[in-house]
């Protein structure tokens, strides 16, 4: 589904909170919604994708051909040919082959795809290669508005898989392979979607500097450090959202998302909604500070507003390893090798989670003893909630905490009584509609920054 990149109307986004004795914090809850209507925002999906499930395979409406079309092989022999070709708004459509070359796009906007952007056939993904020979495979550099799209296209063995810089584009539906980061974001963003990150050599998706971005129906799996790392540089400013949602985030050598801190507080806040993070080696959601990114379970005092909404946290080394200012609501923490919440405390809260086979549930966080539940959720093998789970039904659609609206779900944003617990509501409804607060309300539509 196509977007506006400069104004994007945010959908989801939700807020939480955790306790591990019940806090001195003032908090309200109530499992049903509001008799009061909350007030929509609507975020469509780019792969047009309506369930909490990410799609393995993209979902897909054809795209007409623009006339200003620059195909490769046919009409410039290389794909940096057809970009230093192709006008403003134009698209260089690519044959099927593995293409030897390190591209790059600057100061200009076009849509960059394989064949799959015209026909929706997914075989292009995979028969579409750009080996990049251990050098970054494509940099984009002052890129921005609508046709500023990468669509349908592997990108391997770079240094790189794509390094965007003060740029705000389109990432649908790539497989970003063997590189060293999958993409690399410093001054950057839009939307990033319907991708595969596997076997990066460091991180699947990389964050820097002023990166604002939403990240959503993505398989993010079996790199070897982080699947998303994102470092809290200074930054003061008009606040930068970063949404990580829907995604299915495993196997990955050291955190599943990662967040490392630096000693000023900076205008950021982070949506973290309805995403499986399984298996990972280290931390599912893992912080630390002074600009230190090897993993030490520090469980860093991050001041940072973090949302962690309806995830489901299974088979990790640590579930959630510190937040200062963390609202965790609706998750599941399932069988953490040694502990589920780590140091997620000061002005946090953890409530309406489930607990099930941790080593350790919580250590020295505010989880509420009184939402909390004990009990194996029953889950299938693709952690989706069978019909007897005590899960379902057992969230909260209206959550206050210290005076503030943190989550105002309306009843089409869930089926049944109250939201299910985790990841995937045993059936997803039609609508999914979220108040955050009165600053969200404020926020229906997100502008992009891109820093000079």
């Amino acid at each position: 589904m196509k977007k506006q990149v400069f104004l994007i109307t945010i959908l989801s986004v939700l807020s939480i909170f955790t306790n591990s004795c019940a806090p001195s914090q003032s908090a309200i809850g109530t499992d049903a919604a509001p008799t009061s209507t909350a007030l929509p925002t609507t975020t469509p999906s780019p792969t047009a994708t309506s369930t909490n499930t990410p799609p393995s395979t993209p979902t897909f409406t054809v795209t007409p051909t623009p006339s200003a079309t620059i195909r490769v092989p046919e009409d410039q022999p290389t794909i940096q040919a057809g970009i230093d070709a192709a006008p403003d708004g134009g698209l260089v459509l690519i044959a099927p082959g593995t293409y030897n070359e390190n591209l790059k796009i600057s100061e200009k906007s076009i849509t960059l795809a394989s064949h799959f952007h015209t026909t929706g056939d997914t075989q292009f993904i995979d028969n579409t290669v750009i080996d990049g020979n251990q050098q970054t495979v494509l940099t984009v550099v002052g890129a921005a508005g609508p046709n500023a799209k990468i669509i349908g296209l592997t990108f391997q063995n770079g240094d790189d898989g794509i390094k965007a810089r003060r740029s705000t584009l389109q990432v649908l539906n790539n497989h970003f392979l063997y590189n060293k980061d999958g993409i690399d974001y410093a001054n950057s963003g839009g939307l990033n979607s319907g991708n595969v990150y596997e076997d990066n050599t460091d991180d699947g998706i990389d964050l820097d500097n002023g990166t604002e971005v939403i990240i959503e129906n993505n398989m993010i799996r079996n790199n070897k450090n982080e699947g998303i790392e994102i470092r809290l540089h200074e930054y003061s400013g008009p606040t930068l959202k970063i949404i990580i949602r829907n995604n299915i985030i495993s196997g990955n050598l050291e955190d599943g998302i990662q967040l490392i801190d630096y000693p000023d507080v900076s205008d950021r806040v982070f949506f973290i909604e309805r995403n499986l993070i399984q298996g990972n080696a280290m931390a599912g959601l893992g912080l630390m500070d002074n600009g230190e990114s090897n993993e030490d379970f520090r469980a860093a005092s991050m001041p940072e507003r973090i949302y962690l909404i309806n995830n489901t946290f299974m088979d990790n080394h640590y579930g959630v390893s510190g937040g200062d200012n963390l609202i965790a609501l609706n998750n599941l923490f399932l069988n953490s090798t040694t502990l589920a919440l780590k140091h997620v405390d000061a002005d946090s809260i953890a409530a309406y989670n489930l607990f099930w086979n941790n080593a350790t549930d919580a250590e020295g966080s505010n989880v509420d003893s009184n939402t909390a539940l004990f009990a194996d959720p029953l889950l299938d093998a693709s952690a989706q909630l069978l019909q007897s789970s005590p899960a379902i039904d057992a969230g909260v659609a209206y959550f206050e905490w210290n005076g503030e609206t943190i989550l105002d779900l309306s009843q089409s944003a869930f089926s049944g009584d109250a939201p299910d617990l985790g990841a995937f509501e045993l059936k997803p409804p039609q609508a999914h509609t979220a108040t955050l607060g009165v600053f969200w309300e404020q926020m229906a539509n997100i502008a992009f920054i891109l820093p000079d």
